[in-house]
């Protein structure tokens, strides 16, 4: 069996995500100008960060190699809005989405390992201000 292909399972969690309706989806960076409504305000977006994955631990076949028929890839997406209220339902959105979605021969599943925070975190710094928060998945597939 060939290596699983970690770009091939963040295209198909990027589709997912561009499914939902007025939501903007970012690679792993914000770009300096983002889509402002009428009023200047921010519209929704969410931004996605992944890595190659990880060899899961203790799977080894009994020459002691690392199997590169699993993989344990984990992602995260940060919603943004411009208001708390906004910023949550883009996470509930996201969640809709990612909650159990099938990619590769796994489930996409929230990281409980990850950083978690229950309430979206106010960015002032940026202009305009937002509300952010960020939400850590886990794949494992083979």
């Amino acid at each position: 069996m060939a290596p699983i292909n970690p770009a091939i399972l963040y295209a198909q969690v990027r589709a997912a995500l561009l499914t939902l309706p007025g939501v903007t989806v970012f690679d792993g960076q914000v770009p300096k100008s983002v889509p402002v409504d009428s009023s200047g305000y921010i519209l929704p977006y969410v931004t996605v960060y992944a890595g190659a994955g990880a060899n899961l631990e203790n799977e080894t076949d009994y020459t002691q190699q690392i199997s590169m028929d699993e993989l344990d890839w984990r992602f995260q997406t940060t919603c943004v809005g411009a208001s708390m209220l906004i910023a949550l339902q883009v996470t509930h959105d996201v969640r809709q989405v990612l909650c159990n979605l099938p990619v590769g021969a796994g489930w996409v599943k929230p990281d409980e390992t990850g950083f978690t925070t229950q309430s979206p975190i106010p960015d002032n710094g940026t202009n305009p201000a937002r509300f952010f928060l960020p939400l850590p998945w886990r794949l494992i597939t083979n």
